[in-house]
C-alpha cells in the first residue's frame, strides 16, 4: 500500500488494528507452516527467503497478515516449492528506512537470505531496495506501493502489488465513461500514497472527458473528518473520489454519514478493504471501488486462499493476505524454471518470466518488474450478516502504465508535483 511521507515527497489447503512491541521482535509463524527451525527438505536442496514485514508499528496487521499468506501457500505445499526446501527467516522491517535497511542487511549477512519478501512502507522500501541491488539478493515486494519503485529495466526488484496508481485509473475510466458523473471531488490523505492515489484517478477521469472540480487533502491519521466533508462542494460536484486507507477510512466514512453528504463515492479499495470493513459497516454501503482483489472472485485458486486464511485468522481474506499467498506461487514457478543453485542471476531471470493463475488471476510481471493483473470494480453491499465488495466489472491484464503506453506515461510530471492542479 502506501507509506507515512517520504521521499516521494520522497478446501484442500485447509486440511494439509495493530500491535506495539520491541523493534526487532518476531511474530509468531504460522502454526505447522516452514519456518526457520523446521525447514521442509527439497530434492533440489534448500532456499533461504527472508520475510521483512511490519510487525510493529502503524502497519503490522497488514505485514502479519502479508506473512500469514505467504506461509500458509508454503504450507498447502508442505513447505517445498518446485523441489525446493524453503526456509523462512522473518524480520520487522519496522518503522523507517534505517531500521528497515538494518533488519535486510541482517536478513542478508546473517540469515543468508536468497530472497527477500515483503516491504509495507514505500519509504523504506526505497531504502531497501537499493541495497539489495547491491547485494545481490532478489527482492519481491508485497505491499509498498509507491509508483517509483518499479522504474527500472532489468532490476533486481520485482512487485505483486500495485503501484499507487494502477488500481484506481479504470475507475477513473469507469467513473466517467460507466456511471456518467461527469464532476469529481477528490478527498484524500496529504502523503505520497494519497497524491499518486488522486491523481492516478484524476488522470483516467479526466482523459475520459470529464472534470475534476475540486481537491481535498487531510493529514495522515486524521481524528475528525468534519471539517474536510465540509468543505465538499456537494452542490457542484456529481461524486466524490476518496483514497483513505485504514482507520482513516473508518472515520472518514463516518463523517461522511454523519454530515449527511448525499453525493455519491468512489473510492481506492484499500478505503474498503476488508480489514477495516467489518467496522465501516453500513457507513460503506453502496460504495464503488477498485482494486486487483477481493474475497468475492470465483475460482478454486481463491476458495484455496480464502479457506486456509479464514481458519487461521479467523477473519475474511484481503489484499495483503493475496499478495502473500501469490508471492509463495510467484516463487515457486520461478523455481520450477531453475535446476541446480537457486543464484541470484537466475532466479531474477526466472522471475521476469513467471505467469501464474494466483487467487486474484492472471499474474505477470511487465519489463520493470511490475505485476500485471486484473483490476476489479468492486461494490459494499451486505450479504449473508455482513458486508463484502462486490463484483461489478473486471478489467483484464491491467499494467501500471493503463492504456497510455510506457513511453508516453514515463514522461508524465510526478503525482506530487500535480496535487492541487487537477481542479483547474
Amino acid at each position: 500500500m502506501g507509506s507515512p511521507p517520504s521521499r516521494l515527497l520522497v478446501s484442500a489447503v485447509v486440511a494439509a488494528l495493530l500491535a506495539v512491541a520491541a523493534c526487532g521482535s518476531r511474530s509468531p509463524s504460522v502454526e505447522g507452516a516452514p519456518t526457520a527451525e523446521t525447514t521442509a527438505k527439497g530434492d533440489k536442496g534448500t532456499l533461504t527467503v527472508g520475510l521483512l514485514n511490519p510487525l510493529t508499528g502503524p502497519f503490522a496487521a497488514l505485514g502479519t497478515d502479508v506473512n500469514a499468506g505467504f506461509e500458509l501457500y508454503l504450507k498447502s505445499k508442505g513447505g517445498v516449492l518446485s523441489g525446493y526446501g524453503i526456509k523462512v527467516v522473518k524480520e520487522d522491517e519496522g518503522t523507517d528506512p534505517a531500521q528497515g535497511t538494518t533488519k535486510a542487511r541482517q536478513l542478508v549477512e546473517q540469515s543468508k537470505a536468497q530472497m527477500v519478501v515483503g516491504l509495507v512502507n514505500s519509504a523504506i522500501a526505497y531504502a531497501v531496495a537499493p541495497y539489495l541491488e547491491q547485494a545481490g539478493v532478489p527482492l519481491l515486494i508485497t505491499v509498498a506501493g509507491a509508483d517509483g519503485l518499479t522504474r527500472k529495466k532489468g532490476g533486481n526488484t520485482f512487485r505483486v502489488s500495485y503501484t499507487s496508481s494502477q488500481d484506481v485509473m479504470p475507475l477513473g475510466e469507469y467513473t466517467c465513461k460507466t456511471l456518467g458523473h461527469k464532476k469529481a471531488a477528490i478527498l484524500g490523505l496529504d502523503y505520497s500514497f494519497g497524491w499518486e492515489a488522486a491523481g492516478g484517478f484524476a488522470r483516467a477521469y479526466e482523459d475520459a472527458g470529464c472534470a475534476v472540480i475540486q481537491e481535498i487533502y487531510a493529514p495522515l491519521a486524521t481524528q475528525d473528518w468534519g471539517p474536510y466533508v465540509n468543505q465538499i462542494k456537494k452542490d457542484e460536484a456529481d461524486v466524490v473520489y476518496v483514497v483513505a486507507p485504514g482507520s482513516d477510512g473508518i472515520r472518514l466514512l463516518k463523517a461522511y454519514r454523519d454530515f449527511g453528504v448525499k453525493l455519491p463515492m468512489v473510492a481506492h479499495g484499500s478505503t474498503v478493504d476488508e480489514t477495516t470493513l467489518p467496522t465501516e459497516a453500513d457507513t460503506a454501503e453502496g460504495v464503488i471501488s477498485s482494486l486487483h482483489y477481493t474475497p468475492q472472485i470465483k475460482s478454486a485458486a481463491n476458495d484455496a486462499l480464502v479457506a486456509a486464511f479464514t481458519q487461521e485468522r479467523k477473519k475474511s481474506a484481503n489484499q495483503y493476505a493475496d499478495d502473500g499467498w501469490t508471492a509463495g506461487m510467484v516463487l515457486e514457478q520461478a523455481l520450477s524454471q531453475i535446476n541446480g543453485a537457486p543464484t541470484a542471476e537466475n532466479l531474477r531471470a526466472a522471475l521476469a518470466k513467471v505467469k501464474v493463475e494466483s487467487p486474484r488471476g492472471p499474474v505477470s510481471f511487465d519489463a520493470y518488474g511490475q505485476a500485471v493483473y486484473n483490476i476489479y470494480i468492486r461494490k459494499v453491499e451486505q450479504r449473508d450478516g455482513g458486508w463484502v465488495n462486490s463484483i461489478v466489472s473486471t478489467i483484464p491484464d491491467v499494467n501500471q502504465f493503463f492504456t497510455y503506453g510506457e513511453e508516453k506515461y514515463l514522461t508524465f510530471p510526478g503525482y506530487d508535483k500535480l496535487k492541487g492542479t487537477w481542479a483547474k
